[in-house]
């Protein structure tokens, strides 16, 4: 599982961005000339499969629900690319949604992983290790820069312009490997293998199983397999940052199955089962952001060699780890027993809760 800041690359000293700057003059003007470069009509062809359902039936065939899966998914990642890049980092919401659907993609590959082209699969899987990491730190950032932005009475007026200006600074930077990716896959026609990949989906296995052939019966299944842990997880001691983020990435993965899985079953499972994992994953992830930033300001305050930097990073760590007690102790106060088995009753209309959890190395990562 992927571990808060895993994915961060490690921060640059002054003199290494400062060296940078002709590497990042390169790409800013292949992507200046790129602006005309996007893929001809894919952008309106894309905007008719936003939903982040993948609308099926119970009896439609796995494999046809793989493909649709994919081809949205993969369609809404090279949308959200294009746009992370095209337009202004201000705008960003395309950041936030291309790591979004780079992990929606991932879900939807393991879950139907063996109905996947083995190669392409692999290559596949390595393009969106690339721009989860890629997007990863400007996401990050943009978060921080917002939620201080907006909460900078609490921050003392020097130490708010100096936080302020760095984030800025280090969000910047932090563009850069999002142009690179897109140039990158660019060259190597993306759309065009994504197109390739999603033909090739079929099943794999000389042997059929029980649940190879339709949906319904695969998403009681699949879904079992990931609802048991998250279960286990929401009933876990939450003491600690720790145990928070492992509920956090349970319920992600959680979440991604259900979008998917939605069509093979009653329309409860998407009005009201759904918005309560949505909501469970939501505050979690706000308290996992004071976490992520205080890791960040720890990178920070070794590289800086300003003192009122330093001082100003101090400041916002004390804030950060304040504001994530305080987003704590409210979780706790409303995750209470009755609400934790509220959603396990609800589950278990849906999925059989003795069913084994899969293994570790294939569950998802955060």
């Amino acid at each position: 599982m992927e571990i808060v800041g895993q994915l961060l690359q490690s921060t640059p000293s002054t003199s290494q961005r400062r060296s940078s700057a002709g590497r990042v003059a390169s790409v800013r003007a292949k992507t200046d000339a790129g602006k005309a470069e996007a893929i001809p009509g894919t952008t309106r062809r894309r905007m008719a499969r936003s939903s982040k359902w993948i609308e099926s039936r119970p009896d439609d065939r796995v494999e046809d629900v793989a493909r649709r899966a994919l081809e949205a998914r993969l369609e809404r990642l090279w949308h959200f690319l294009e746009l992370a890049v095209l337009e202004p980092p201000s705008e960003a919401e395309n950041v936030h949604q291309l790591r979004v659907y780079a992990r929606r993609t991932a879900a939807a590959m393991e879950i139907f992983n063996d109905w996947l082209p083995r190669r392409r699969g692999r290559w596949m899987a390595k393009q969106l290790k690339r721009v989860r990491k890629a997007a990863g730190e400007a996401r990050d950032l943009d978060v921080l820069h917002m939620r201080w932005t907006e909460r900078r009475q609490e921050i003392p007026g020097d130490e708010a312009a100096l936080l302020l200006d760095e984030v800025s600074s280090r969000r910047r930077d932090a563009q850069l490997p999002i142009e690179e990716t897109f140039h990158k896959l660019a060259r190597k026609r993306f759309p065009r293998r994504a197109e390739q990949f999603v033909k090739r989906i079929r099943l794999r296995t000389s042997a059929p199983g029980p649940c190879d052939e339709r949906l319904d019966c695969l998403a009681r299944a699949a879904l079992g397999r990931l609802v048991v842990p998250y279960l286990k997880a929401a009933a876990a001691e939450m003491s600690d940052a720790e145990a928070l983020h492992a509920f956090r990435i349970q319920s992600k993965q959680v979440r991604y199955a259900m979008e998917i899985f939605g069509g093979a079953f009653d329309p409860e499972f998407r009005q009201e089962l759904y918005p309560i994992v949505e909501s469970l994953q939501d505050r979690l992830g706000a308290i996992n952001d004071h976490v992520t930033a205080q890791q960040y300001l720890a990178d920070w305050r070794g590289a800086t060699c300003s003192c009122a930097l330093e001082r100003a990073i101090e400041v916002g760590n004390q804030l950060e780890r304040s504001w994530f007690e305080v987003r704590r102790r409210e979780f706790l106060e409303w995750w209470t027993v009755e609400r934790r088995d509220d959603l396990a009753g609800r589950f278990a209309r849906y999925v059989d809760l003795e069913t084994p959890a899969a293994p570790p190395d294939a569950q998802s990562s955060g």
